[in-house]
């Protein structure tokens, strides 16, 4: 019987969900991912309750994607900010200059 280990962990790339025995702590720096090859720096934490399924190939594309919009959520966040800056800088230089 597999014990799983009381946290999981999602790799980043490709969804797969490590939850074996062996702590993620205390795998080697050079693990790799099992199904993608990503290095261990590429797993994060994974929060959910996970599924005797979990690891299936139609679940794990859904995680990758969900993965990925979370991603670009982020990666938009900063142009977004930069975006509004200058934004409410032009309206600034516009409003001293108009009145």
């Amino acid at each position: 019987m597999r014990v799983a280990s009381k946290q999981a962990y999602i790799c980043r790339d490709c969804g797969y969900i490590y939850n074996e025995r062996t702590p993620f702590e205390k795998l080697p720096d050079k693990f790799f991912c099992p199904v993608c090859g990503a290095p261990k720096r590429r797993f994060r934490a994974y929060e959910p309750a996970v599924t005797k399924d979990a690891n299936s190939l139609d679940v794990r594309k859904a995680r990758k994607a969900e993965l990925k919009r979370d991603e670009a959520i982020g990666k938009a966040l900063p142009i977004a900010i930069a975006v509004g800056a200058i934004a409410l800088a032009g309206l600034y230089f516009y409003l001293n200059n108009a009145f």
